[in-house]
C-alpha cells in the first residue's frame, strides 16, 4: 500500500539537470547501507535500450516494500547502493527505437522496481501506462502499487468472475479501496466490505472480536 507521496522538494537549483565533467548527471535518493537514512547523490543517466523510454519522475509513491527493502528484509535484495522507489509518475524523456506505446511529453504512471525515487528513471515501456486528462500526476503516482495487486488478487489468482461475491476485510486502505474499485467495476461483482472489529476489556484484559 503506497503511504505517503514523495515528489521532488529540493532547492529549486537541484531540480536542474546538472553538466558534470564528463557529461550529464541526475539526482537520486540512495540507499548506500543498509538501515541507514537515503542520501541524495549525483548518477549518471545510461543509454535507453531499444524498448525502454526514459522518465522524468514528478511524484513517487513510498510503499512499505520500499521501507522493508531499505533494511534488507524485503523478499528482493537489490545490490548496494540502490535507489528505492517502486511506482512513479511522471513525463517522457526519450523513447528506444522500438518503443511504441509511449512518445516524448506523455504523461505516464510506472512500476519501476527500485529506482523511483529519482529525477529520472529507464523503464521498460511494459511497465508504463498513459495518465488520462484530468488526473492530477500526484495521485496518479499512488495507483499502479494498489491497483496492480488489486487486479493480480482478483483476476489472475481468484480468477473473480461477474456476480460472484468478493470479501474485503481491509476496505479501508489503498489496496481495499482499489480491490473494491476494480471488483465492482472492472469484473462486475459483488463486495462485501467487513470490518474486523477488536475490542479489549480492561477489567479481564479478554478480547472481544466481532465481524460486521
Amino acid at each position: 500500500m503506497a503511504a505517503k507521496v514523495w515528489g521532488r522538494c529540493f532547492p529549486w537549483v537541484w531540480l536542474c539537470r546538472s553538466a558534470w565533467p564528463g557529461g550529464r548527471h541526475y539526482r537520486a535518493a540512495r540507499c548506500a547501507e543498509l538501515k541507514r537514512p537515503l542520501a541524495i547523490e549525483e548518477v549518471a543517466p545510461r543509454p535507453v535500450r531499444p524498448h525502454e523510454v526514459r522518465v522524468d519522475v514528478h511524484f513517487c509513491g513510498v510503499n512499505f516494500a520500499d521501507i522493508l527493502v531499505c533494511r534488507g528484509q524485503y523478499q528482493e535484495r537489490p545490490h548496494l547502493p540502490f535507489t528505492p522507489g517502486m511506482e512513479f509518475s511522471g513525463t517522457v524523456l526519450e523513447t528506444g527505437t522500438d518503443v511504441s506505446t509511449v512518445k516524448e511529453g506523455d504523461r505516464v504512471i510506472g512500476v519501476s522496481g527500485f529506482t523511483g525515487m529519482a529525477e529520472e528513471c529507464v523503464i521498460d515501456q511494459k511497465a508504463l501506462w498513459q495518465i488520462p486528462e484530468g488526473v492530477p500526476l500526484r495521485e496518479a503516482a499512488s495507483l499502479p502499487v494498489s491497483y496492480g495487486t488489486a487486479i493480480m488478487a482478483l483476476e489472475h489468482r481468484a480468477c473473480t468472475q461477474p456476480g460472484e461475491t468478493v470479501l474485503v476485510t481491509a476496505a479501508a486502505g489503498a489496496t481495499g479501496l482499489a480491490v473494491i474499485d476494480v471488483a465492482t467495476h472492472v469484473l462486475q461483482a459483488k463486495v462485501n466490505d467487513a470490518f474486523l472489529h477488536v475490542i479489549q476489556r480492561k477489567s479481564t484484559g479478554k478480547v472481544l472480536i466481532s465481524l460486521k
